[in-house]
């Protein structure tokens, strides 16, 4: 989900909703209202309509990316003469069949999945009017369709262009893992490259030497225990390492989102620092003078600690006593949706990094959080809806993973963003370590080159902000590809289709 800064707008828009079905495949499983916004501020005649997908959040927040002023996509639209769209997808926000809450069982998330959720955007489009325009036909059939989105939002861009061409015209996919993979240890590879371009590799070198130590406390129950209770607070030695091991990844928690100019700046600057002499460690940390037990008691010193903790894990954490439980299940429905979309599909499971560059607890496994997925829903075996282990290879068949080349489709990355790692611009070792092109590739061919862009000393999605000046160019670059592909379109080339290829058949109790 994103969301923009306050700015002026200039545009009052309120929230609309259409009726999807529940099922693509069974239309006895009835409707709900989906949200959506426009914008027709600046749209032209002749111009496309342009849709924003909000992803896996409400979408209220990501409204303004049609109204400020600070927004890349409003700048977008006056471009090219558009309509706008914000799009709300399936069960999150208020676009859901059913109350997503800690009591809704396992059996009503069988229509969240990415099958279903792309099936929605046709549904949408070829029914799209505007009573501002009502001589001008809108939908794909005579207008073209461009999607816009990041992260899974980017994922989604190059997967509706793919299954759905004769809905989608274009895409433009920002930070996209479309590599489904269980094992996502490697989120935090870039973090420590990051932290060593950035100046702060004795910070990166001390977190490893304090992880490690850690580690070795906790594999025994009585100086683990006693531990828990002095980093965390009363109460705290209730938790399972791994628990724990959740606690302490929060520290890396604003990285995709701000880099190292937010949490980790202010936690590096005070663990590089002597609190008595105010020297400055050198390139290796502290810990081979001092020890990694003093790093150790300088993070659990650390003013902010407790508080980064209580608000990523929703926890009252403190050294008198406070609810301080870190496995219980989460509330917000939203997180409960997405919780479910990882758990079935698409993995994602941000476990330790063992070796020279680990950042985070062993005891962050792939076993507590498949234990994670099966806490959050408990009702999910019995019900035949949750599998054991979310179904990667499945996901990879009917997508592509990173072998994805859809025509009309551009891609874009950060240099230091986690989810990089599982999109096409990937450089990690087990990838295909695929060179972007720039060159505009001609409309709707795709030869297999990827038409992309590495944004440098970028994180996650910085190509979709104004104020980040590297972002420039990347938009810039599809800016030029959307003018020269949209000369391409050709009215009436398409009709309305649902992709039986997208189908889960084999779901359901049992499978």
């Amino acid at each position: 989900m994103f969301q923009l800064q306050s700015g002026t707008i200039d545009e009052a828009i309120t929230a609309e909703t259409v009726q999807l079905p529940v099922d693509h495949w069974d239309p006895d499983a009835g409707t709900f209202p989906n949200r959506f916004w426009v914008s027709e501020t600046h749209y032209k005649p002749g111009g496309p309509v342009m849709i924003f997908d909000a992803g896996e959040g409400a979408a209220d927040g990501t409204v303004s990316y049609l109204t400020s002023p600070r927004s890349f996509f409003k700048q977008m639209l006056a471009q090219f003469g558009a309509i706008g769209i914000v799009w709300e997808h399936r069960y999150y926000g208020e676009s859901t069949p059913v109350k997503v809450n800690l009591t809704t069982p396992s059996a009503a998330f069988e229509f969240l999945d990415t099958e279903q959720a792309l099936a929605d955007i046709p549904a949408f489009a070829w029914n799209f009017t505007r009573k501002k325009f009502p001589s001008v036909d809108l939908t794909p059939k005579s207008t073209p369709w461009v999607f816009v989105g990041g992260s899974y939002p980017g994922m989604r861009a190059s997967f509706v262009r793919d299954m759905y061409p004769e809905t989608i015209y274009a895409s433009y996919a920002s930070s996209a893992p479309v590599q489904a993979s269980i094992d996502m240890s490697f989120y935090f590879e870039p973090i420590w490259a990051g932290l060593h371009a950035k100046g702060y590799g004795n910070c990166s070198a001390d977190i490893h030497a304090a992880i490690l130590e850690i580690d070795n406390i906790m594999a025994d129950n009585k100086t683990g225990l006693e531990f828990k209770e002095k980093m965390f607070g009363k109460g705290a030695g209730v938790n399972s390492n791994g628990a724990i091991a959740d606690a302490l990844t929060t520290l890396f928690g604003e990285w995709q989102s701000y880099g190292v100019d937010d949490r980790l700046s202010k936690f590096c600057n005070y663990i590089s620092t002597d609190p008595e002499s105010k020297a400055v460690s050198g390139a290796t940390g502290w810990a081979p003078s001092k020890g990694a037990g003093w790093v150790v008691g300088r993070w659990i010193a650390y003013p902010e600690w407790l508080t980064i903790v209580n608000n990523d894990m929703k926890t009252t954490c403190s050294p008198a006593g406070g609810e301080c439980d870190f496995s219980k299940r989460t509330a917000d429905p939203d997180a409960i949706a997405w919780t479910w979309q990882y758990c079935t599909q698409w993995g994602f499971f941000q476990t330790a990094n063992l070796g020279d560059h680990q950042l985070v607890s062993k005891y962050n496994s792939l076993e507590h959080a498949q234990d994670w997925c099966h806490t959050q829903f408990p009702d999910g075996a019995a019900s035949g809806f949750l599998p054991s282990w979310p179904k990667v290879e499945e996901t990879n068949q009917r997508y592509d993973g990173w072998d994805a080349r859809p025509s009309n489709v551009y891609w874009t990355g950060g240099q230091f963003d986690p989810w990089r790692t599982l999109s096409p611009l990937s450089d990690m070792d087990f990838s295909n370590k695929v060179q972007a092109v720039q060159t505009v590739p001609a409309c709707e061919k795709s030869d297999g080159s990827l038409f992309g862009y590495l944004v440098p000393d970028a994180e996650h999605c910085f190509d979709f902000r104004l104020t980040f000046e590297a972002g420039k160019s990347a938009r810039q670059l599809f800016n030029d590809a959307l003018t020269e592909w949209l000369k391409c379109f050709k009215s009436g080339a398409g009709k309305p289709v649902v992709n039986s290829r997208l189908r889960r058949v084999e779901s359901g109790p049992g499978h």
